[in-house]
């Protein structure tokens, strides 16, 4: 005969069992969770500070850390630690490595002395360098020599080429499928004033110096594109190196320019006819007053250096800060 009383007195312990058990599983799953939590909290963190150093890689690997870890206070917790390392990618020291450390606290595991756990994580983000710029509004036709220029001085362009370091170019510009090279004053115009799209213009490529003097149509161009003339200073705010910080991105004022050398390697502007070799590009903001000078002859202006955005159809390739101010950062793994 069965003993009701004795089997349930078995059943007793294996019921207590499954329920601290089940408590068990529930307490690791919230500790888990947690630190999971933690661990986006921390990579997000570190991410962020990560690619805010690397904007400033240009300007130097003080400003960088300086940079991210203004960054990082943002989003991180009191008690991180955190740690920068300046490594190398496809340029030498173009990335920033950032460290990140949080001793995570624990719930449940504390009943088995587990007080904390520690979790780290790492981020890197590299800076990168335009190879190819399409088809936008932005891109004027002038080229200026490489070396010729300093981020954050005042420069002038000759578009007469009156200059040995700089001149007006003859960029192809967007024609339905066609990219046909411009042959007149009217196409340059149209350029300057963004009727007409420059094509995709890549380091590498050869382009056409626009012979004669186009300080009419430029002075035309200018004209028509920039009606609200603004000062630098509402522009762009410029750091100590001629690294900028974009404070109105819609103004016409911020325009790109091919950095380029001629036939042989070397910066001799030949005047009036041949070619040059684009080498980079760089971000330039149109002052003056109001843009020009000699009643066209010269664009005035100032070289700023940007972290730009990349899109459709841009390409970027490594670090070159001799040649190229725009540049782009992004995460890598």
């Amino acid at each position: 005969m069965l003993d009701l009383r004795s089997a349930r007195g078995q059943t007793l312990p294996l019921v207590v069992f499954c329920m601290f058990s089940l408590i068990a599983v529930s307490g690791a799953a919230i500790d888990v969770g947690s630190w999971y939590q933690s661990e986006r909290s921390l990579q997000n963190a570190a991410d962020a500070a990560a690619l805010a150093a690397a904007t400033q890689i240009p300007s130097g690997w003080a400003a960088a850390v300086a940079t991210g870890s203004s960054e990082y206070g943002k989003n991180g917790k009191p008690g991180d630690n955190v740690a920068y390392a300046n490594t190398s990618v496809a340029a030498a020291n173009d990335s920033v490595v950032v460290t990140a450390t949080r001793q995570a606290p624990t719930y449940f595991s504390k009943i088995f002395g587990f007080a904390s756990v520690t979790i780290t994580v790492t981020a890197r983000a590299t800076v990168s360098s335009f190879t190819t710029v399409h088809s936008n509004q932005d891109i004027m036709p002038w080229g200026v020599m490489k070396g010729t220029y300093v981020p954050g001085q005042s420069y002038g362009i000759y578009t007469d080429n009156s200059s040995s370091n700089n001149g007006a170019l003859s960029i192809p510009y967007v024609n339905g499928a066609n990219c046909p090279v411009p042959n007149g004053a009217n196409p340059y115009r149209d350029e300057i004033d963004g009727t007409l799209n420059a094509c995709p213009v890549s380091v590498g490529e050869q382009l056409d110096v626009k012979p004669g003097n186009n300080a009419g149509p430029t002075r035309q161009g200018i004209d028509t594109r920039i009606t609200t003339w603004k000062p630098l200073d509402q522009i762009v705010q410029i750091g100590a190196t001629g690294q900028a910080t974009v404070i109105d991105p819609n103004s016409k004022q911020l325009v790109l320019i091919p950095i380029v050398e001629d036939p042989d390697g070397g910066t001799n502007w030949l005047n009036g006819s041949g070619w040059v070799r684009v080498v980079g590009f760089a971000w330039f903001v149109i002052t003056g007053p109001p843009g020009y000078t000699n009643n066209g002859k010269t664009v005035t202006g100032v070289f700023v250096g940007l972290d730009d955005v990349t899109t459709t159809g841009d390409q970027t390739g490594a670090y070159d800060p001799n040649h190229n101010t725009d540049y782009t950062t992004s995460l890598t793994a």
